[in-house]
């Protein structure tokens, strides 16, 4: 009986001596600062790919909305809504502002319609400036975040604008606009901003359509 015991005991001390080497082995063997590393990287890639989905798909808003002009710059914006809340559901920060610009189908002076979207997580001083023979400005001077602001400005079908888009006497970005006599055009300006975990990710861009 005293033998028996004895072995066991033995047992005993040899099974918790290997777990001891193994459990060194593996602590060794394991490199945490490469894995922290590459979680990390892993990350941004799913970040990145993510944000570039995110401006893929808000462009195809406007060509989903191409036969229903009206509806465009809405749906931009509700797209844009239902973004920024996922995001924020996975604790990233969605910054986005968009301006557009649809002149009607006709010939000789007009009216431009132009809308300002701000999801910028503040409210703004919003400008608006365009250059003709005679400078046209418009502004609004307490844009609150997640609105819409729209406004009209006198044209002349056929010519070419600048239009000057700024907020906060900081942020200053021209549109070009190429209208066309008889032709409705629609002009979109996208600034995207996505804060990750580890990167910030930014894009601007407009987009120009000659609607039917």
């Amino acid at each position: 009986m005293g033998i028996l015991m004895k072995n066991k005991g033995q047992m005993f001390i040899i099974v918790a001596v290997i777990m001891i080497v193994v459990l060194v082995i593996l602590k060794t063997g394991v490199n945490l600062p490469d894995i922290m590393q590459k979680n990390r990287e892993s990350e941004g890639k799913f970040e990145h790919d993510f944000f570039v989905n995110v401006v893929d798909e808000l462009t195809k808003t406007i060509d989903v909305s191409y036969y229903q002009p009206i509806n465009i710059t809405n749906n931009v914006y509700s797209f844009a809504n239902f973004t920024r809340k996922k995001m924020t559901e996975h604790l990233q920060d969605f910054q986005f502002l968009y301006v557009s610009c649809i002149t009607p189908k006709s010939s000789g002076s007009d009216t431009m319609n132009v809308s300002v979207i701000t999801m910028l997580n503040k409210p703004i001083n919003a400008t608006l400036r365009i250059s003709t023979s005679l400078v046209q400005s418009g502004n609004n001077d307490n844009m609150m975040d997640m609105s819409i602001w729209n406004t009209n400005f006198t044209i002349t079908q056929g010519n070419n604008y600048i239009l000057t888009v700024g907020y906060n006497g900081t942020y200053s970005e021209n549109i070009t606009i190429q209208t066309k006599t008889n032709g409705s055009v629609y002009v979109g300006f996208f600034d995207t901003t996505l804060i990750g975990s580890e990167t910030t990710y930014k894009d601007k861009f407009q987009k120009n359509y000659t609607l039917p």
